[in-house]
């Protein structure tokens, strides 16, 4: 895969209730989206108004006046996603230039993650960029200590909306920040209201290269330091910083670690970390699979460059210290 090329492709999941749809149905129509595919569930849960393109048989694809393609489609999501390139090449369909895929709101996370980033025949033409949340200011913190795909979604973002900011009490909004600098301290938080969503939330959905942190914690150092608690449900965030380049031995012998240790209570691995060669390369893992780590250009100085955070349930900083010394120690 050329990540140059690739056509990034964003996730974007949250709790029944949250705000998802009326996000996602406020920026289909603003033009911000506009060179903008979006692979929803179910189209009248969004309330488009739109111009059917294609032959009569072709409804699961709609083209908004904003430009905006939403697609809803019963195949695969790899198959989706390739419909769509080929169609996008051969001028059947609009330029677009990213793809946002909406999940549903009970549903897990994880397995989109994998299919995103390590699917080969998706790898051809996209690239995973990175997961956008929604939670609810509301009752978004009792709505996360209650469910365990709620406490999941909110862990593995990149980046969070924080909605209905508008309507909620003072202190559920601070209770519902709270949760989120302790449940996800390296993701980027957004609050929208119906008053900013158009000019606003689009910035979830720029550019990430997969593996970006948006902010890894400045006070967090040593080999594995936790930076979140471990609440219920037993999420817990930890940071790991290399302190020199490593091989493709020590890589793959610590992937294969984790996998025959950790497995499914690892929830996201994500990071950038220098390699031996010289290069930065981007890392990204979804319980027990790996994508290839991507040579990233130009980010050699970025403040997350060197740094993995680590986001596991039922996993202790001693547990992760074990694995993380299979990374460090020479072939």
């Amino acid at each position: 895969m050329n990540t140059a090329t690739a056509l990034p492709v964003y996730l974007l999941t949250g709790f029944l209730g949250s705000g998802k749809t009326t996000l996602l149905s406020r920026l289909v129509h603003s033009l911000a989206f506009q060179d903008t595919a979006v692979i929803i569930n179910e189209f009248g849960e969004v309330g488009l108004d739109h111009l059917l393109l294609g032959q009569a048989d072709d409804s699961d694809v709609v083209l908004l006046d904003s430009g905006c393609l939403c697609c809803a489609s019963s195949s695969s999501l790899a198959d989706t996603l390739e419909s769509l390139y080929y169609r996008r090449q051969r001028g059947e369909l609009p330029p677009f230039a990213r793809v946002v895929v909406e999940t549903s709101g009970l549903a897990d996370p994880g397995p989109v993650i994998n299919t995103l980033a390590s699917d080969t025949l998706i790898a051809r033409h996209y690239r995973f960029a990175g997961a956008v949340a929604t939670l609810d200011a509301v009752h978004g913190a009792q709505t996360v200590q209650d469910y365990r795909e709620a406490a999941t979604q909110i862990a593995i973002a990149d980046r969070i909306a924080l909605t209905k900011t508008d309507i909620a009490a003072p202190q559920a909004a601070a209770a519902a920040r709270q949760l989120l600098a302790e449940r996800n301290p390296t993701a980027g938080v957004l609050a929208t209201t119906p008053d900013n969503i158009d000019r606003s939330a689009p910035a979830l959905f720029e550019d990430l290269q997969a593996g970006h942190l948006d902010a890894v914690p400045a006070q967090a150092g040593g080999p594995a330091t936790p930076i979140a608690h471990v609440l219920r449900y037993g999420i817990a965030s930890y940071v790991w910083r290399q302190t020199g380049p490593i091989s493709w031995e020590a890589y793959a012998r610590w992937v294969r670690y984790l996998q025959q240790h950790m497995g499914e209570r690892l929830l996201r691995v994500k990071g950038l970390l220098r390699w031996s060669d010289g290069s930065l390369r981007a890392v990204h893992g979804v319980h027990h699979l790996f994508n290839t780590p991507e040579p990233l250009a130009g980010q050699a100085a970025a403040p997350q460059a060197g740094a993995l955070v680590v986001i596991a349930r039922e996993l202790s900083a001693e547990e992760l210290a074990q694995a993380m010394r299979h990374l460090e120690t020479p072939a």
